[in-house]
């Protein structure tokens, strides 16, 4: 599902948009390879192409409430600390599988005091420490976090999932991230 980068393309968007950058950086975090684990690198596949439409004047969508760059941070967020470092945007929103004991499929925001409590999948360096270093070049930081079904190797992603990606991606470009419950 989606269109796959390569980090150069990935890298390639950042400075596209970049140039444009007013308010809001997504970073998917993810494993393409590990079935569920791979949301937030699916909610950037559908940001990118829907973004990349928006600023070319089609689509039938409204103009955007913010300015938007969505990065493909694989496996590795912490690539990317210079971006947010140099754009320094009002809203950072992180996207990422965890373990919240919920319902596959269900999204919720994930309080900085929570993140060290549940499961990350796969991250290079321990993401409460990820968080706490990017906090200092943002207004806010949101943790979006989408319960996964399965994150078996080379299980793909699952019907639940593919659907909340959807309405996750929808809620960004909208500007209505709001509406995500926080998780209790």
């Amino acid at each position: 599902m989606g269109i796959e980068c390569s980090s150069k393309q990935a890298w390639s968007k950042v400075i596209s948009y970049g140039q444009q950058m007013g308010g809001t950086i997504v970073l998917g975090i993810g494993n393409r390879l590990g079935g569920d684990d791979a949301v937030g690198n699916y909610v950037i596949d559908m940001l990118n192409p829907a973004l990349s439409a928006l600023s070319a004047g089609q689509g039938a969508r409204a103009p955007l409430p913010l300015e938007i760059m969505a990065i493909d941070a694989g496996t590795a967020p912490e690539s990317y600390t210079s971006v947010i470092r140099q754009h320094r945007p009002d809203l950072l929103i992180l996207v990422d599988a965890a373990d919240m004991g919920l319902p596959p499929g269900a999204l919720r925001t994930i309080a900085p005091e929570k993140i060290s409590i549940l499961s990350f999948s796969t991250h290079n360096i321990p993401f409460p420490m990820f968080v706490s270093y990017v906090e200092e070049f943002c207004g806010k930081v949101l943790l979006v976090g989408v319960q996964p079904e399965r994150t078996e190797t080379g299980s793909g992603i699952s019907k639940a999932v593919r659907e909340s990606v959807k309405k996750l991606a929808e809620a960004i470009l909208e500007g209505r991230t709001t509406e995500i419950p926080l998780l209790e």
